[in-house]
């Protein structure tokens, strides 16, 4: 009778042990994702087991390899004469001078993979030879580059998609430098993320994040690190400058420490989240105008939907811009007094079914858009990452990011191409950053390089 009193009382014990545990499990993901970070760690496991039986589905399917995408494209699909899916669409015939740099997932090799695309006639003219594992303890079949940035001799400088170290490699694939823990002229650790520009003096604009705090990167030694005291953790973005011939950085700054220096950022701004800025893209301002300087530049925010016009050299915010964006990435100059950027357009409204380009003009301060019917007849929406690149001519190739697709328009807003990352196996595969080289110059340099490697 005791034996089956303490049965019953061990069971009700543990049914009351399991509701409370699923209900604060539970709690722990309805506050994250509905008012965000509170408790990281206990949220972060919580999130990870209750993903587990979806990871074991996509490991079950796709073993290690990257996982497909599963945006459905209005491209008609075709097969070439090998029975291949084609991955290249043309609309209008027209050759343009340029080179496309397509760093996507390859299916049939298991890799991510860059490749030089001649826009005369869509042949492959170089594809870098890289044994990742070489420059980073990873997994190859995860791999992702990042916005590979191509320099004239042919070397690539790179990163996975997100928070990786830094590296450069020849056309051969043959490592030159890595950066991932700091240098002698900046000793401290920064993992990169996103996009990567050259400047007018050939120096590489990056973001990336402090992951060591070190307060001497501030003019104010009055600024703290929010977070730390509540033991939280906190990603702190910076803008990186980075010296494409050794890796060294040479100027590096926190942009939580730009706002807050200049006026436009309160505690109250910075404390309500362990992310509250996410960089997703520097862009240095190669000339002059009337609205900026050589030397400045632009630095696309996507926590608080802005755009910030910082002069470095003298630690000014010149504008802060807002407007009818939303989770916006890529910022471009486009003419002598208007930007480009590329809206995510990540908002409730039921208007915002597809991704758009705007231009803001400085002179007027007012917004507009481009190819807008185009791009909504394509159903294009992608609602982490893509971009837009413009050409001399008034061509634009925009990167549907999260649907592996890439569309090409011309002056006229007519199609020419698509492409769409479709492998053997029908499905569709990452492509992370795609850009056009259009500068004569530029191209005429690579092409030499790359005719006359020896591998």
């Amino acid at each position: 009778m005791l034996e089956k009193k303490i049965s019953t009382w061990y069971l009700i014990a543990s049914v009351i042990f399991i509701l409370f545990f699923t209900i604060l499990f539970g709690s722990f993901l309805v506050h994250y994702y509905e008012y965000g970070p509170r408790y990281p760690k206990l949220q972060k496991t919580a999130i990870f087991v209750a993903s587990i039986p979806i990871n074991l589905e996509k490991l079950l399917r796709y073993g290690t390899s990257l996982t497909p995408m599963n945006k459905n494209s209005r491209i008609k699909l075709t097969k070439n004469k090998n029975d291949k899916y084609n991955k290249f669409y043309h609309h209008k015939k027209n050759k343009h001078r340029a080179l496309l740099v397509l760093p996507r997932y390859m299916n049939e090799e298991k890799r991510s993979v860059v490749e030089i695309i001649d826009l005369e006639n869509f042949n492959v003219i170089h594809r870098y030879n890289h044994n990742i594992e070489d420059t980073y303890e990873e997994n190859r079949k995860r791999y992702q580059y990042g916005h590979p940035l191509i320099l004239k001799d042919g070397s690539m400088i790179a990163k996975n998609v997100m928070h990786t170290p830094l590296f450069k490699i020849d056309l051969c694939g043959k490592n030159l430098w890595k950066n991932e823990a700091g240098t002698k002229t900046f000793p401290h650790r920064i993992s990169f993320h996103h996009s990567l520009e050259l400047d007018h003096e050939n120096n590489v604009w990056v973001s990336g994040t402090l992951d060591d705090w070190n307060q001497s990167i501030y003019e104010h030694q009055s600024i703290e690190r929010p977070g730390d005291e509540k033991g939280q953790g906190f990603t702190d973005d910076a803008i990186i400058k980075i010296n494409p011939k050794t890796g060294d950085v040479i100027f590096a700054k926190s942009v939580i420490a730009i706002l807050l220096e200049n006026n436009i950022f309160t505690d109250s701004d910075i404390y309500t989240s362990t992310d509250p800025i996410h960089i997703n893209d520097v862009q240095p301002v190669m000339s002059s105008g009337s609205y900026w300087k050589v030397g400045d530049v632009f630095i696309s925010i996507l926590r608080k939907s802005s755009i910030i016009h910082y002069r470095p050299e003298i630690n000014k915010v010149i504008n802060y811009i807002k407007g009818p964006f939303f989770e916006q990435h890529d910022v471009d100059i486009y003419s002598k007094d208007e930007i480009t950027i590329f809206n995510n357009n990540n908002t409730i409204n039921k208007d915002s079914a597809y991704s758009e380009i705007l231009i803001y003009n400085f002179q007027n301060k007012k917004f507009k858009k481009i190819l807008d019917k185009q791009l909504e007849l394509k159903n294009f929406k992608t609602e982490t990452e893509g971009l837009a690149d413009f050409l001399a001519d008034g061509s634009i190739m925009t990167e549907e990011t999260n649907g592996g697709r890439i569309l090409f328009y011309n002056a006229k807003g007519e199609l020419e191409w698509e492409f769409l990352n479709i492998a053997n196996d029908g499905n569709i595969y990452p492509i992370s950053w795609s850009r056009i080289i259009s500068d004569a110059n530029h191209v005429k340099s690579l092409k030499e390089s790359i005719n006359n490697k020896k591998c």
